[in-house]
């Protein structure tokens, strides 16, 4: 068994942008990381052209959909249940619709964007107002960020050189026809 090159930034765009809707199968690393990449630089560059916290939030949770797949392929690769990023998916989505719908976090954004600073008395009045939304978001972003590194992690894993439930691999492929699955 012999371990294919590589995938090339314009050979890996091409394949995962060709299965942006494929949840199934697997996905080699050097294909993964490269559609991330991607799906960062523009999702955060059209994002920083919409300071509304809403439509923000709604472009990141798009945005982060078009990396969902390559993601359930990548953890599939290496033999783990894609239900991890389907969960990471959701606590992200969720942790975006309570910060674009929190009129605490609004009011901060708010304050921020018309100066530099924010007055100590309206410091005060956020926090005796809004004390619980920022602990709440705060929870939130903790147990979202949590799942987002255990998926990062697995997503380092190397291929399962072998057939797995998921499906041949992408990266090991048989040196010659007469290998068999007992000599892998």
């Amino acid at each position: 068994m012999r371990a294919l090159p590589s995938l090339g930034f314009v050979e890996a765009i091409e394949l995962s942008s060709s299965r942006i809707l494929d949840f199934k199968g697997r996905s080699r690393r050097s294909e993964f990381w490269w559609w991330i990449l991607v799906v960062l630089v523009v999702g955060n560059i059209i994002t920083m052209f919409f300071p509304n916290l809403m439509v923000s939030g709604i472009i990141a949770i798009i945005y982060m959909f078009f990396g969902l797949s390559a993601t359930a392929r990548r953890l599939h690769d290496s033999g783990k249940s894609a239900i991890w990023v389907y969960i990471s998916y959701a606590l992200g989505c969720i942790v975006q619709i309570y910060t674009a719908t929190s009129t605490t976090i609004n009011k901060l954004v708010e304050e921020l964007s018309y100066g530099s600073s924010i007055s100590q008395h309206t410091i005060e009045k956020i926090m005796e107002n809004g004390a619980g939304d920022l602990l709440t978001l705060s929870c939130l972003a903790t147990i979202a960020s949590i799942f987002h590194i255990i998926v990062i992690i697995m997503c380092l894993f190397d291929s399962t050189p072998a057939t797995n439930k998921y499906g041949d691999s992408p990266k090991y492929v048989l040196d010659s026809p007469q290998q068999t699955a007992e000599e892998q």
